[in-house]
């Protein structure tokens, strides 16, 4: 991949797909079909009309991906659209990303927003950030602090999770974040700020500002001041 071509396109321009070192763009640029690089960035506007895979993503501007996205490291300060599905091994977002499909990774960094219409699964979600998972949001250790609006996942699962409120990152901004979920499962599980049909785990703390529809747990389960639960049991 060292002796393939760079390509930066400064103002308005297309290229086609293929095999690239280093991709620029600022402006408005369009890849037009398949492409791989070790570098990409984007200071403006860029579309990509089909796959793309990379070592380095960035996205200062504004990028949609019209089919799958395979990335080792990718940071997103502005907005990036992926019309499949994505594969990125290091995420940072402090922008916004929308997935139509499902995200693969190992670690997720959230300080922004994510939507994912299918699961999301990594080895680490850590989010200070919004999300929006329609299916599983599954990661090993899953460590969320709530700094405003409300996140949404259909299913979170992992072994460690910790779902946490903070205070919100601008001083004028009262409101507090909440968690909806239908269903959480893990092995060490402490909540706060949560809504949630179902929580099933090992070790279940159940934190202020929750309200839960039924506890089932394996070892122990404590609901601390503040919170609702209204049915928890045992499971042998």
């Amino acid at each position: 991949m060292a002796e393939a071509n760079n390509l930066t396109m400064n103002g308005s321009g297309s290229a086609s797909g293929g095999l690239y070192n280093k991709v620029k763009i600022t402006g408005e640029g369009t890849i037009t079909d398949d492409f791989e690089c070790t570098f990409f960035k984007t200071y403006g506007s860029s579309e990509v009309s089909g796959n793309a895979k990379a070592e380095v993503f960035e996205i200062f501007g504004e990028t949609e991906v019209k089919k799958n996205l395979d990335v080792r490291n990718m940071k997103v300060l502005g907005t990036l659209s992926i019309g499949e599905s994505a594969k990125i091994d290091n995420t940072k977002i402090l922008g916004t990303v929308e997935v139509a499909g499902r995200f693969t990774g190992n670690k997720v960094d959230l300080k922004g927003s994510i939507v994912v219409k299918g699961d999301l699964e990594a080895e680490e979600f850590v989010s200070s950030g919004l999300f929006e998972v329609s299916g599983l949001l599954n990661a090993d250790v899953i460590d969320v602090k709530l700094r405003y609006s409300t996140s949404h996942v259909q299913e979170m699962g992992g072994e460690t999770i910790r779902v946490q409120k903070k205070g919100a990152f601008l001083p004028f901004m009262k409101n507090e974040g909440y968690l909806e979920a239908k269903t959480i499962e893990g092995d060490d599980i402490f909540l706060e700020n949560t809504t949630a049909d179902v929580v099933r785990g090992k070790f279940v703390r159940i934190g202020s500002g929750c309200e839960i529809g039924l506890v089932e747990y394996y070892e122990e389960f404590k609901a601390l001041s503040g919170s609702s639960v209204k049915e928890h049991r045992k499971i042998d």
